[in-house]
């Protein structure tokens, strides 16, 4: 009945006994109870009702929801119909899960619950885990590895701390978290000179006079006093952020956003620095490698 709503794709990925998939809007059975959902995988696989019965139990078991089997779907909360639906999808001992924006559906207190909740799961079933998200604090928070992907074309691979701290190219630095991105030339000797000034760095794989995109995090920034700054700035905004306040500074014309634990008001001059290890230098990327030849 329920089934015959699903496409192609959707049944393919329920039937799967090599990769198992979450759907990000669940795709539960509402006219069956929550073992039932589970135990339609090996349906397919034509598993005997007593052993799918017992595949089914033990892997609701593996979520913690062995007590809610004979419940109906519309009876339990979003965070435990995703869990059905994990359960559904490891049902096959799959080699690989795949997970697609499987949290897109649940509030956010739920989302930052069940993204525990899935990283403990992944630790205890020892299966890989591909999860797809849009989310860049979840990309992050969830990830042993992180593949970055620009329209279907990998931009970079990396541990989440490389990704945010060393980024390949302005779409990796502006996808994964803020990023202020300048344009500088890189004065050899680890000095780069962006903004009128010559700063300290610590890259080295560039070309003297080699034009950079220089990356500085919004949390990188010192505020000093303005008589030993190598930047002077005004504070146009400040919007508190709950750890911190997020500043918009305007020096030169040019916008800059800084998050700091001490509030500024608008219209407040003040003197900025960034130390060596916080300034990352990117090469730049030329248009015409994007252009086709004719």
């Amino acid at each position: 009945t329920d089934v015959s709503d699903l496409s192609d794709a959707e049944l393919a990925g329920i039937r799967n006994k090599e990769i198992g998939f979450v759907f990000q809007s669940f795709n539960l059975m509402a006219r069956m109870n929550v073992l039932e959902n589970v135990m339609l995988p090996l349906v397919y696989g034509k598993v005997p009702y007593k052993e799918r019965r017992r595949r089914a139990a033990e892997a609701l078991e593996k979520v913690s929801l062995g007590n809610r089997l004979e419940h109906l779907t519309n009876e339990i909360s979003g965070g435990q119909k995703q869990r059905v639906a994990i359960a559904r999808a490891i049902v096959n001992e799959p080699e690989v899960l795949l997970l697609d924006e499987p949290l897109g559906a649940l509030d956010l207190k739920m989302r930052k619950d069940m993204q525990i909740e899935l990283k403990d799961m992944q630790r205890r079933l020892g299966i890989t885990f591909v999860y797809v998200t849009h989310d860049q604090e979840e990309a992050l928070t969830m990830s042993d590895t992180v593949v970055v992907m620009d329209h279907g074309i990998i931009q970079q691979i990396g541990t989440p701390e490389d990704i945010y701290n060393e980024p390949k190219n302005r779409f990796v630095a502006n996808f994964i978290g803020e990023s202020n991105i300048f344009q500088g030339k890189y004065l050899g000797n680890k000095q780069v000179s962006f903004m009128g000034q010559t700063f300290e760095c610590v890259d080295e794989n560039f070309t003297v006079d080699e034009e950079v995109d220089v990356v500085i995090r919004p949390e990188d920034f010192d505020v000093v006093p303005i008589e030993g700054a190598k930047l002077v700035g005004i504070v146009d905004s400040s919007v508190f952020k709950g750890v911190h306040f997020e500043l918009c500074v305007y020096i030169d014309g040019k916008e800059f956003v800084l998050h700091q634990y001490e509030n500024r008001a608008p219209g407040e001059k003040i003197g900025l620095s960034v130390d060596p290890y916080e300034i990352h230098l990117m090469k730049v990327k030329k248009e015409q490698e994007n252009e086709s030849v004719l």
